[in-house]
């Protein structure tokens, strides 16, 4: 097989290609406008929705780790004190991840 008839092959499958997937299936190859932003909006929000879970398994982890770490001193007033305020501000710190994985988008599509 010589390299023009390679070349006429492929552009000949190509083309057969374009028309099969014209014809038979217009509705996949050629979306709407709409269809590709509601495919979009459900990935953004698929990506949101798995940020929100890894925020909050490592806060989840953070506070377990903390708690499990005082653990043998809790009888301390002071150090029980401590413990809250660190719990504290892991919590505080998740729901300021949580939040702005929401809302940075949110405010973009203000803009936009």
């Amino acid at each position: 097989m010589t390299n023009n008839t390679k070349a006429t092959s492929l552009v000949m499958g190509t083309a057969l290609a374009i028309v099969v997937c014209y014809f038979i299936t217009p509705e996949i190859v050629f979306a709407s406008a709409g269809q590709v932003q509601a495919k979009l909006t459900n990935a953004a929000n698929v990506v949101k929705g798995i940020l929100t879970a890894l925020v909050v398994l490592v806060g989840i982890c953070a506070a377990l780790f903390i708690i499990i770490k005082r653990m043998p001193s809790a009888d301390d007033p002071h150090e029980k004190n401590e413990v809250f305020k660190s719990v504290g501000r892991v919590c505080a710190l998740v729901a300021l991840a949580a939040a702005i994985i929401w809302l940075l988008p949110w405010l973009y599509s203000l803009f936009t």
